[in-house]
C-alpha cells in the first residue's frame, strides 16, 4: 500500500514538472515590435517590458518579454530567443529608462518607469503585432518631482 502511494506521488510530481512548473517550458510566442513615442517624438534607447497577464483560471502566463528601443524608438521584443517576440495573449506594457551607458544621453519629458503601466495589448499568433507605445508627460509637478527623484536615486546606485 505504501509503495503504491509513493508511486502515485512520483507520477504526480513528474506530471507537474512536465507541465511547465520547472521554468523550461516555452510558451507560444509571436513576433512583436513597434515604436516608443513621447509627444510624437521617438524615445531613444528606452527599455520596453511586455508582461503577460493572467486570463481565466490559468495561472501559467509565461515569461516576460523585453526590448530595447533603438535611436528611432523602434523595438523588437525578445522572450526566449533573440527577437522571437512576446508570449501570445494579453500583456501590460511598461517603458523604463535606458540601461547602462546610454541612459545619460537620453532626455525625455514623458514618464519612463518600469513600475507604471503605459497600456495593455494583445499579442496574437500569426498576426503582425506592431504597437505604437505612446508615453505621457507627468500629470503634475508633484509627479514629475517624484520621477526625477527616483531617477537621481537610480543614478547614484549605478555609479
Amino acid at each position: 500500500m505504501q509503495a503504491r502511494v509513493w508511486t502515485i506521488v512520483g507520477v504526480g510530481l513528474a506530471a507537474v514538472l512536465q507541465s511547465g512548473c520547472d521554468g523550461r517550458t516555452k510558451m507560444n510566442v509571436a513576433k512583436t515590435h513597434g515604436q516608443v513615442l513621447c509627444e510624437g517624438e521617438p524615445v531613444q534607447y528606452a527599455t520596453v517590458y511586455f508582461e503577460p497577464l493572467q486570463t481565466g483560471k490559468n495561472a501559467n502566463v509565461g515569461k516576460q518579454g523585453i526590448a530595447y528601443a533603438d535611436r528611432q524608438g523602434n523595438f523588437v521584443v525578445t522572450t526566449y530567443d533573440t527577437d522571437d517576440g512576446a508570449v501570445v495573449g494579453k500583456h501590460r506594457v511598461r517603458v523604463g529608462r535606458p540601461l547602462g551607458e546610454l541612459k545619460s544621453d537620453v532626455k525625455c519629458e514623458c514618464v519612463l518607469s518600469e513600475e507604471v503601466d503605459v497600456t495593455q495589448v494583445e499579442v496574437e499568433a500569426g498576426k503582425d503585432n506592431t504597437f505604437e507605445i505612446v508615453l505621457k508627460k507627468p500629470a503634475s509637478a508633484d509627479v514629475k518631482a517624484k520621477i526625477e527623484s527616483r531617477a537621481a536615486k537610480d543614478a547614484e546606485i549605478d555609479d
